[in-house]
């Protein structure tokens, strides 16, 4: 768990240090649920920081022993027709302005992270858990599937066969599992999950911020285009990339660098 922030208060907590802006969900009795409201802040918050230079990574945390056990079911209860598709497109469009962040985005987990709360945390580019944390794709276990890209992100992760095993089951898997599973990038003690999170920003602080949205946005969309489609799309990218006096500019203090 992240230590606690108190720049604001309320169920979604923030601040901007250090180049870092640390999201913090704050609903410990509700279990951190990503009800309507919940995820409506959580986007005001990263839009308002979408174009600070000043910040170069979001991080997404929670308080409590709970990262997030995803929707409000009570409020799901009261859905009827046009207003049960208008929460579904709500929640894929919440995920793709996340995934599409123009900054990249770490989740760090101490807790249990199932349904749309693994949701979450799936649409981020990387992952830090602690040796508490424990996964699930939980929706079957309720009645429902799973809403926020649990059949579609999730076998891109982790591989068709153990997603259909996490979803069907709707299970819960330890944050070493994650780990050697491909949905976590590191597990490091709860002492130390701060350290390791500053660590990680700063080394993507240096880097050209243009290049990594641009390297970001192609590995995104490259995700759901044929080999083919994609590999022209980098190539294009690339030579424009060549093309530029910025780039030639970066290359030649970086040999400046190398020889010193």
């Amino acid at each position: 768990m992240m230590p606690r922030i108190s720049h604001v208060q309320g169920p979604v907590l923030w601040n901007v240090q250090d180049g870092v802006l640390t999201v913090e969900l704050n609903r410990v009795r509700e279990m951190n649920i990503l009800d309507v409201p919940t995820r409506k802040r959580i986007l005001q918050i990263l839009r308002r920081h979408e174009k600070d230079e000043a910040v170069k990574c979001a991080v997404i945390t929670a308080h409590g022993d709970v990262f997030s056990t995803g929707a409000d079911l009570n409020f799901l209860l009261r859905l009827r027709g046009s207003r049960a598709k208008s929460y579904a497109k709500f929640v894929r469009e919440f995920l793709d302005y996340v995934e599409n962040y123009p900054k990249p985005t770490i989740g760090v987990v101490s807790g249990l992270a199932v349904g749309g709360g693994l949701e979450l945390l799936m649409a981020l580019d990387m992952v830090i858990a602690t040796p508490e944390a424990r996964f699930g794709q939980t929706e079957l276990k309720v009645g429902l599937i799973p809403g926020g890209g649990g059949t579609q992100r999730l076998p891109r992760l982790v591989g068709m066969r153990k997603a259909k095993e996490m979803a069907f089951t709707a299970g819960l898997i330890s944050a070493q599992e994650a780990y050697e599973w491909g949905l976590v990038n590191r597990v490091v003690p709860e002492e130390s999950v701060l350290f390791e999170t500053k660590k990680l920003c700063e080394k993507l602080s240096p880097m050209s911020q243009s290049n990594l949205r641009l390297v970001k946005d192609l590995m995104n969309k490259g995700s759901s285009m044929g080999l083919a489609d994609a590999l022209r799309m980098e190539s294009e990218f690339y030579s424009k990339i060549l093309d530029s006096p910025k780039t030639k500019a970066a290359i030649k203090a970086f040999l400046k660098r190398k020889k010193g």
